[in-house]
């Protein structure tokens, strides 16, 4: 009688390999990004030392706000698998509405911007509700853009503008918190974060996911209390922490905690990952998809303030231009996938930072506007190309 020997190994340990775009399309899917964002200011930085001085930083940070804004709210559209091109324009109309009415009409800044919020929300819960009966995203936010740049000249007066130069709306992007403030602020986001991410890594503990310690806590923490430190320390050797940067961090941060501790955010991704599944697991698909246009709207109605009150009036450019190139290109170059179910809402911060890294770069090293706009098209195509690579998780061509 002959004993037969198993393989070594072969039938009790399966072999584990290492799928580094399993990785990448989770919690690491920043990586690359932040990896890319170090090596534009180091580049920068090379060609010119004033790049990394806390007067451009804060310069750059109040560009990057208003990309970042529009972004926030393009990123839970794309998590569900949608597009809203409208997000530009609607940042001018809501500008003209609000400087309007603090204006000419003599109304409360708060009040105006209320209202002017307001319409952005309404503004995009109708476009959500279009796009609930089957018609494209892409076609019907393309129509609510013409449609808002018709409402926004409009709105404007003969003279083709708005001066907020008198107006308290002008208060908003030139406040800045004092110093004592904004390490309060900074300290309050660590913690916020902390505390989502040790909510975040018992959840995963509790289902039997793998959670690592050193991965899931040590390491995201450790990198978001070290960013947070040194810009607070950045711009309180400038002016101090501008209060738009206040009101964007604040969101983030409670977005970050919406979109992964609560039922409304695992909706968000489970219509986005596969809303046909989600639609026969009960999960209502219609009302979140509202949610996230509304959303989008409010972001761009803010977006649209902040940048009104930045520029110091709202003209027939307010909302044109590369606005819209820039919060695509912002929110894809963060992360979030185009084909939905993938992303986090600090990409939109990560990716306005490049966004705004290099066309800062460019102004200061004396770059034409064409040179920028066709850079800021590459980086966008570029990091497209990424996201379909991640999505399939291969680098092979696809077979005809």
């Amino acid at each position: 009688m002959t004993a037969t020997h198993a393989p070594a190994a072969a039938s009790t340990s399966p072999r584990v390999r290492f799928n580094i775009f399993e990785h990448l399309s989770g919690r690491m899917r920043l990586v690359p990004v932040l990896a890319s964002l170090l090596l534009v200011w180091l580049f920068f930085w090379v060609q010119q030392t004033a790049f990394l001085s806390p007067r451009n930083l804060t310069n750059l940070v109040m560009q990057t706000v208003v990309v970042a804004t529009l972004a926030l709210g393009l990123v839970l559209v794309l998590l569900v698998a949608e597009i809203d091109l409208s997000v530009a324009a609607l940042s001018g109309a809501a500008a003209v509405i609000a400087g309007r009415l603090a204006t000419d009409q003599g109304w409360s800044p708060v009040l105006a911007c209320v209202v002017a919020l307001a319409f952005g929300v309404l503004w995009g819960l109708m476009q959500g509700t279009i796009v609930r009966y089957g018609a494209p995203s892409f076609i019907v936010t393309l129509g609510g853009s013409l449609a808002l740049g018709g409402i926004l000249l409009w709105l404007l007066p003969d003279a083709g503008q708005i001066s907020l130069a008198n107006s308290p709306l002008r208060f908003i992007a030139g406040a800045y918190l004092d110093r004592s403030v904004g390490w309060a602020l900074a300290l309050a986001v660590i913690v916020g974060y902390g505390v989502n991410c040790w909510t975040q890594f018992r959840a995963r503990r509790r289902v039997g996911l793998d959670a690592s310690v050193p991965m899931h806590l040590v390491l995201p923490v450790a990198t978001v209390a070290v960013g947070t430190l040194v810009a607070v320390y950045v711009l309180n050797s400038y002016r101090g922490v501008p209060v738009v940067v206040a009101i964007l961090m604040a969101l983030l941060v409670s977005l970050s905690y919406l979109s992964t501790q609560t039922r409304w955010g695992l909706r968000i991704y489970a219509v986005g990952g596969n809303r046909e599944a989600a639609q026969r697991a009960g999960i209502p698909v219609t009302r979140t998809l509202l949610w996230c246009f509304a959303a989008a709207g409010f972001f761009a109605a803010l977006g649209g303030i902040f940048a009104a009150s930045r520029l110091l009036g709202v003209s027939n450019q307010s909302g044109g231009g590369s606005l819209l190139l820039e919060a695509i290109a912002a929110a894809v170059i963060g992360g979030t996938s185009l084909f939905g179910g993938r992303g986090t809402v600090w990409s939109a911060l990560l990716g306005a930072l490049v966004i705004g890294s290099i066309s800062n770069g460019m102004d200061l090293l004396g770059y034409p506007t064409e040179a920028k706009l066709a850079a800021t098209g590459a980086i966008l195509v570029l990091a497209t190309l990424s996201d379909v690579v991640i999505s399939r998780g291969s680098l092979r061509w696809p077979r005809q």
